[in-house]
């Protein structure tokens, strides 16, 4: 990208998707005024996105113990966050760090895992498995922690609760809308593998912190959820996969227990295929073999929230529901059940 292309990401991360976050979005307009912070954000590996790689190899350094003034203005860094101008301390940090910066842009990448996004999965999971075991398979899974969905407690805004009630993580979900998702009152899974080009084992102290620093330090309450099902994960490891789904899918599908309904899970992946991949995709999912369901999150550009939908493939026949929409970060959900 040229230093104008980079610049016009900053632009639209600040005004599009900072809306929750002052900090960030107050960084991203001053970066992209920068010119030297815009020629070392433009050395981010291809197909990542440039404001989340900065803004989390900076958080990074922080997190790993650096001395900084920079901490001073980060909530998940300081009970008392100072009030000012972050931009600043936040030059002078990449600026005296760059070498370290840019090791982390070049050979990280955003993997994110929202737990909350399993209180929007949960009633899709609810309704796949509603029959049969599910053998879950999570494309694009980064540490499979959406894998261990049914190990967590959930809270809705109507007063129901579904999971363990001793679970170490609690998700609370605005419910919009006049619909209601049916929660039964326990979904078995029979299998669960994640499949990722570069899974991450959150064993590894460096991999773990590194899912911490793509938090936005202003959200503390995402970081805590994030730390709590790394422990569960700690205790239990979900099987994890390295490769590109497209050709790895077809052996982890076909391995899944005969008596389970292969589930493919995915959230926020589809837009790193190119159009020809997706349509792969698809038709890997049509030929397995045997009947599939996927349950998705994916917001297409143009759409005002992301959908959450449930496909059947069954004996060269699909049929998609649009189950309803979400947040992003798993928030909310607007329920509308669609015939199947």
């Amino acid at each position: 990208m040229t230093p104008s292309e980079v610049a016009e990401r900053f632009r639209r991360f600040a005004a599009i998707e900072c809306d929750r976050s002052p900090l960030y979005r107050r960084l991203a307009e001053g970066i992209a005024e920068d010119a030297d912070l815009v020629a070392l954000a433009g050395r981010t590996a291809p197909g990542q996105p440039v404001p989340n790689m900065l803004l989390a190899a900076a958080h990074d350094l922080l997190l790993g113990g650096l001395a900084h003034p920079l901490a001073s203005f980060y909530p998940s860094l300081t009970p008392e966050p100072v009030a000012a101008d972050p931009l600043p301390a936040f030059r002078d940090l990449c600026l005296s760090q760059q070498d370290a910066i840019e090791e982390r842009l070049v050979t990280r990448r955003v993997q994110t895992n929202e737990v909350a996004r399993c209180a929007c999965f949960a009633p899709a999971l609810a309704l796949a498995g509603r029959d049969r075991p599910l053998a879950l398979i999570d494309v694009g899974a980064s540490a499979g922690l959406h894998l261990l969905w049914d190990r967590y407690g959930y809270e809705y805004s109507d007063g129901r609760r579904f999971g363990p009630a001793a679970s170490g993580v609690g998700l609370r979900c605005e419910l919009r809308g006049a619909e209601r998702p049916a929660l039964p009152d326990r979904v078995t899974v029979a299998a669960r593998v994640g499949v990722d080009i570069h899974p991450v084992d959150v064993r590894d102290p460096q991999a773990a912190r590194w899912l911490l620093a793509l938090v936005w330090p202003d959200q503390p309450e995402r970081a805590e959820r994030v730390r709590a099902a790394m422990a569960v994960a700690v205790s239990d490891p979900p099987k994890l996969e390295a490769g590109n789904a497209l050709d790895v899918l077809p052996a982890v599908m076909a391995e899944a227990p005969s008596e389970a309904e292969v589930c493919v899970l995915h959230c926020h992946t589809l837009n790193q295929f190119s159009p020809p991949d997706r349509q792969r995709f698809a038709a890997v999912l049509a030929g397995g073999g045997r009947p599939v369901t996927e349950v998705a999150i994916e917001w297409s550009a143009g759409e005002p929230a992301p959908r959450l939908s449930l496909t059947r493939y069954r004996g060269g026949r699909v049929r998609e529901a649009i189950l309803g929409t979400c947040d992003a970060h798993g928030e909310w959900l607007a329920w509308g059940l669609a015939p199947q």
